[in-house]
C-alpha cells in the first residue's frame, strides 16, 4: 500500500483537477469526488451548469454521471427554474451521463417529466439531447421514442428514428417498417429510416426479434 492510499483528497485540487487537459485526470477527479466529498461537490457541479468555460461544464456534466441516480432530482429542479438554453442542455446530458453509467436504474418522475418537457420543445439543442437519452431509458424511453417519430419538428422524427435503429424492441421495427411505407413523410426522414432500418437489421442479424 503506498502511504497516499486511503488519504482523503483536498477538494479544492479535485476541483483544480477537473479543469484539467487531460480527460484521464478529470476522471478520476470525479470519482474521488463521489467517493469522499459527495454532499460536498455535487452542488458545486450542479453550479457549474451555466458555467461561460465550456471545458468546466461540460467537465462537470460528466462528473454528475459518477454519482448514481443522486442528481437527478436536483438536476429536473434546475431544469424547470433556468430558460437559459444552454443550462436546460446540459441538465439533459448529465442525464445522459447518469443513463449511461447506471444501466437499467428507472429514472424518477420528475425526470421523466423533464424528457417530456424537452421533447415538445423546438429548440434544436434540446432535442438533440433528449432524444438520443431515450433508448438509453428502456422501457419508460420507448413509449416516448415511439411518439417522437410522429411529431411535426423534422429534427425531432429524423433523431427519433435513428434512435429506433439502436433499439431491440419488436414496436421499434414495427415503426421504421410503417415510417418506410409512408408516401408523405419527409426526405431527410425516409433516409433516416432507411439508414435505422439497415443498423436494425445488422444489429440483430445474429438475435432476430420475434415479429
Amino acid at each position: 500500500m503506498s502511504k497516499d492510499e486511503g488519504v482523503k483528497p483536498d477538494l479544492e485540487d479535485l476541483f483544480d483537477d477537473l479543469a484539467h487537459p487531460n480527460p484521464q485526470i478529470r476522471e478520476e477527479a470525479s470519482l474521488k469526488m463521489a467517493s469522499h466529498w459527495p454532499e460536498q461537490s455535487m452542488p458545486r457541479l450542479l453550479a457549474n451548469l451555466d458555467q461561460s468555460d465550456m471545458l468546466i461544464r461540460r467537465a462537470s456534466v460528466k462528473a454528475l454521471g459518477v454519482f448514481g441516480m443522486a442528481p437527478l432530482r436536483p438536476l429536473a429542479k434546475i431544469f424547470h427554474a433556468s430558460e437559459n438554453r444552454i443550462v436546460r442542455t446540459s441538465c439533459l446530458k448529465a442525464f445522459v451521463q447518469v443513463a449511461v453509467r447506471s444501466t437499467g436504474e428507472p429514472f424518477p418522475k420528475e425526470a421523466i417529466e423533464v424528457v417530456e418537457l424537452a421533447l415538445q420543445d423546438d429548440i434544436p439543442e434540446l432535442i438533440l439531447s433528449a432524444v438520443p437519452l431515450l433508448p438509453l431509458l428502456g422501457k419508460q424511453g420507448l413509449p416516448l421514442l415511439l411518439q417522437s417519430c410522429k411529431s411535426a419538428n423534422i429534427l425531432r422524427v429524423a433523431a427519433a428514428v435513428t434512435a429506433l435503429g439502436e433499439v431491440e424492441d419488436p414496436a421499434a421495427k414495427a415503426c421504421l417498417k410503417e415510417l418506410e411505407a409512408d408516401s408523405s413523410i419527409d426526405e431527410l426522414v425516409r433516409g433516416s429510416v432507411i439508414e435505422a432500418l439497415n443498423t436494425f437489421e445488422q444489429r440483430n442479424a445474429s438475435n432476430p426479434i420475434s415479429e
